[in-house]
């Protein structure tokens, strides 16, 4: 966080497609850590979130109080399917559509998740 508002970061999926889901992990935590609030450009699985849960807890000391994370989930539409399929049956890979928005809890505040629609609250308050 700057003294003028919150930095939001948005990061496409080929950022963070390089590695394995820990060092996606690794750098998401770091750049949460120094207050930034991150849109990252594909929806996380229930077992990603809880390990980006786990793994903020484990972290948390006076400095870092832990996460906040919402999601937004489009693939229920037909041309998504679609691109799921691809992705799965050409290209060997997963599609992962949507987007995940994570902050520190001490910057984000979570008002409304849906599943086409999301609100939250960025905090412009002095980090101690």
């Amino acid at each position: 966080m700057t003294d003028d508002g919150v930095t939001i970061e948005f990061l496409s999926r080929d950022k963070l497609s390089g590695g394995n889901f820990e060092e996606k992990l690794e750098t998401v935590l770091e750049k949460v850590k120094d207050n930034a609030v991150l849109v990252l450009e594909e929806g996380w699985t229930p077992e990603e979130k809880r390990m980006l849960i786990q793994n903020s807890m484990e972290e948390i000391d006076d400095d870092f109080p832990g996460v906040e994370f919402l999601g937004l989930d489009s693939s229920s539409t037909r041309i998504n399917k679609v691109k799921s399929l691809f992705y799965d049956k050409i290209l060997n890979e997963e599609y992962r559509d949507g987007l995940t928005i994570v902050g520190n809890s001490r910057v984000m505040e979570k008002i409304k998740e849906e599943r086409d629609s999301v609100s939250f609250l960025a905090k412009l308050d002095e980090v101690e």
